[in-house]
């Protein structure tokens, strides 16, 4: 194979037909040629370059000549000597002689297939990256270190009122009049410390502000060091800030929030477990009365997910450590039903005199939703990313249950395929599970009770030792599996494979989680789908090359030029020409030369959909007339308007 990483092939060429060669460099040899048959005259350049470009590479050697060009370039295609198709980029010179004729081109070859592989890469993980940017409900510019806008999305321009073009053309100060010279130690604190957050305000096309909170980092882009910034509109939480702070600073109490409001707001005690005294009445949206709290039967800490608890009490001295009296944190709380909701809390620290803490105050909002989205376009993108590069099922089903373990606190699994001809569902891949489990679990056959409830279609998340007696599985007990899952996968509406998902370490299985591993089931679905679509069409494509090829009469398509594009056996071997030959040539060159304007005549009134009958006579290699009634229809090929030719040949008039 010639390789982007072999120097340039030179070939200095006559100015005669054919092009036949005076010199070639050794290295000529990665297209697998010798240079002594071009230089003996066994091969001519125009031997190597590909037939389909050898009339676009002559028309540019005469266009070139003809304007007395003297360097030009011309990219087309060439055959290696065992046939594989490289492209090439040529650069030419020509040489004059003495009578001030061409005598001579030096070209000087370059491979650029890998080139055009890369390009075409690159092109599709732009088109991605375009995808995500625009998926985001932030508003997203990336920036160079001097402050050129590279890149944006959809939500900026929206959100700024500017077309894309306009914004790429601005610079920070002119959405963010805080920078001014201050931006090169912007840029100089965010490339120290890696990331950085703040709030700022940015300048509308119309004039007006909108407060932000953005998120600076360094970031890779496009092959250079660049600057990312997210930013968010915090209109809603400053406007909230500011009446919290009005209410505090008149009567230190917050203002009851109409009960509609999905924002809760709290006022407690810095003490252990963070004993409540205020609270608004729409702390119901969790299911807990205000009153709960206020009475003091529950304290904040109750309803902390537990394995969250240490991280927020850690987050409220850390801030208060730092100076900071006021931060974000998210974390999970129990509803009063037990089930598992994330929040985000604005809390704000009220220091004495002394500096001690006197209390604490804040808002609470409920982001299930939004995270649960989240969750789902980084799945989404990531499952993308495991399937882009296989068609092997077998890859694809070890590539989604290494995605699946990432979700916490998943530590093992395995997925089971249903056999089509047994209706039992079989083990074919596996992670973080004894052989011994292995061996116990590899099926699960379709009277089982478990394998019915998967037909409903609802994953089932228990216990494992639930589920172990569901199915009737004789595990050993050293495997100490608890939490677990059993996620059904569809294809077509029938149930084609089931995920089994565990962990050794927890109980439960967070709602995120589950939210995750549903999505990948989904997409495991899809992926089965489109491999047995496209075994389908496969095996559809190979019954009709076998039908093509059996027909005993004529039958060849041909473009609207006339141009023969494909053949059967039957029609190249009554008129004894090999399919390469036949390729390309054009139907009026197989007639008898004193019937060749009435055949043109024919086909173009076949073109014009005048009439679909052509009848006039085929002429073999040894000039034998073939007698024939051609039908013609029209149809598609690869894309392209085509006319199918069938035709029954009659030996003899």
């Amino acid at each position: 194979m010639f390789l982007g990483s072999i120097p340039q092939v030179i070939f200095i060429r006559k100015a005669e037909a054919g092009f036949p060669v005076e010199f070639t460099s050794a290295n000529v040899s990665g297209f697998g040629y010798e240079p002594a048959d071009f230089r003996a005259g066994k091969i001519l350049y125009a031997d190597i370059i590909h037939p389909e470009d050898l009339e676009a590479f002559n028309f540019g050697v005469i266009s070139n000549s003809e304007r007395g060009i003297t360097d030009y370039t011309l990219e087309y295609r060439i055959l290696t000597k065992n046939g594989e198709v490289r492209r090439v980029e040529d650069r030419t010179l020509i040489q004059y002689g003495k009578n001030g004729r061409i005598s001579r081109y030096i070209g000087i070859v370059s491979d650029i297939n890998i080139r055009r592989e890369l390009a075409e890469k690159l092109e599709q993980e732009k088109q991605k990256f375009s995808s995500l940017l625009n998926a985001s409900r932030s508003l997203i510019i990336i920036m160079d270190r001097q402050g050129k806008f590279l890149e944006t999305n959809e939500k900026a321009c929206e959100s700024l009122g500017y077309g894309k073009e306009e914004l790429l053309k601005l610079s920070p100060g002119n959405i963010d009049t805080r920078y001014g010279n201050q931006f090169s130690r912007q840029v100089k604190k965010i490339y120290q410390k890696g990331k950085i957050v703040f709030e700022t305000s940015y300048l509308k096309k119309d004039g007006t502000l909108i407060p932000v909170e953005v998120e600076a980092q360094v970031m890779d882009y496009e092959g250079r060091s660049t600057v990312l910034t997210v930013a968010s509109d915090i209109s809603e939480q400053k406007q909230i800030k500011r009446d919290l702070l009005s209410s505090l600073k008149v009567n230190k109490v917050l203002e009851l929030i109409v009960s509609s409001s999905p924002i809760v707001v709290f006022l407690s005690s810095p003490r252990e477990k963070r004993p409540v005294e205020f609270i608004t009445e729409n702390v119901i949206l969790f299911g807990y009365p205000a009153g709960t709290f206020t009475s003091g039967e529950l304290a904040y800490e109750d309803i902390i997910h537990p394995l969250d608890i240490e991280k927020v009490r850690d987050n409220l001295f850390r801030n208060y450590k730092e100076g900071k009296n006021n931060f974000f944190q998210e974390y999970r709380i129990l509803t009063a039903s037990g089930e598992v909701r994330w929040v985000n809390e604005q809390t704000f620290i009220h220091s004495d005199e002394k500096g001690d803490v006197e209390y604490l105050y804040g808002t609470v909002i409920d982001v299930t939703e939004k995270k649960q989205s989240s969750d789902f376009l980084r799945i989404r993108r990531d499952t993308g990313t495991a399937l882009a590069s296989t068609d092997e099922l077998q890859e694809i089903l070890r590539r989604l249950l290494d995605l699946a373990l990432e979700a916490g606190p998943l530590d093992s699994g395995c997925i089971y395929l249903m056999d089509e001809a047994s209706g039992e569902l079989k083990l074919k891949t596996c992670r973080g599970l004894s052989p011994a489990f292995v061996k116990a679990a590899s099926g699960f056959g379709k009277a089982q009770g478990l394998t019915n409830l998967f037909r409903i279609g609802k994953p089932v998340y228990r216990q494992f030792f639930e589920l172990k007696n569901m199915a009737s599985l004789e595990i050993p007990p050293e495997e100490k599996l608890r939490a677990a899952a059993f996620i059904p996968v569809f294809s077509g509406g029938s149930l084609v494979a089931v995920m089994q998902l565990s962990s050794h370490k927890a109980d439960e299985i967070s709602e995120s989680s589950r939210k995750q591993l549903e999505t990948i089931a989904l997409e495991l679905g899809n992926e089965i789908s489109r491999i047995r679509e496209k075994a389908e069409l496969q095996q559809i494509s190979s019954d009709f090359q076998g039908l093509f090829k059996s027909i005993k009469d004529f039958l060849f398509i041909v473009d609207q030029e006339g141009c023969i594009v494909h053949s059967n056996p039957a029609f190249r071997k009554c008129l004894s020409y090999t399919e390469k030959e036949l390729m390309g040539k054009n139907i009026l060159s197989f007639h008898p030369q004193n019937r060749v304007l009435e055949a043109a005549k024919n086909f173009s009134e076949i073109l014009d959909g005048k009439t679909s009958l052509y009848s006039v006579p085929f002429v073999t290699r040894k000039g034998t007339e073939i007698f024939a009634e051609t039908r013609f229809s029209k149809g598609s090929w690869r894309g392209q308007e085509i006319l199918i030719a069938l035709s029954r040949p009659r030996l003899e008039e």
